[in-house]
C-alpha cells in the first residue's frame, strides 16, 4: 500500500504536535530552561515542510522562552502554534497573520 503526499503531511503534522507536547511537558517540569530548544526544533521541522504558520510562530515562541517569557506571555504562542499545526493555509501570508493574532491576544 502506498501512502499519499497528504499522509505524510499527516505525519509530519502528527510530529509537531507531539514535539509541542514535550515542549509543554519541559515548561511544567523545568520551567523556560531548554524549552527554547524546543520551540527551535519545532520551527525547523515547519520550515523544511513549508508550513509557514507554524514555523513562525515557532520562532517567536522562541524568542518568548528566551527572554524569560512565562505563563501568560508564552500561553497565547502555545494556543496559537497549536490550531496552526492543522492550519491548511502555509503561506507567508498565513505566517502574518497567525503572528498577528497572538500579538492582539498578548495586548488584550
Amino acid at each position: 500500500m502506498s501512502r499519499s503526499p497528504s499522509d505524510g503531511m499527516m505525519l509530519v503534522r502528527a510530529n509537531l504536535c507531539d514535539r509541542l507536547d514535550a515542549l509543554e511537558q519541559a515548561l511544567a517540569a523545568r520551567g523556560t530552561l531548554g524549552a527554547a530548544a524546543h520551540a527551535d526544533a519545532i520551527a525547523s521541522l515547519a520550515g523544511d515542510y513549508g508550513l509557514n504558520p507554524v514555523q513562525r510562530l515557532a520562532e517567536g515562541l522562541s524568542v518568548a522562552l528566551g527572554a524569560g517569557g512565562r505563563g501568560a506571555a508564552v500561553g497565547p504562542w502555545i494556543e496559537r502554534l497549536r490550531d496552526s499545526i492543522g492550519c491548511e493555509a502555509v503561506d507567508e501570508q498565513a505566517g502574518v497573520s497567525w503572528l498577528a493574532s497572538v500579538l492582539v491576544r498578548l495586548a488584550g
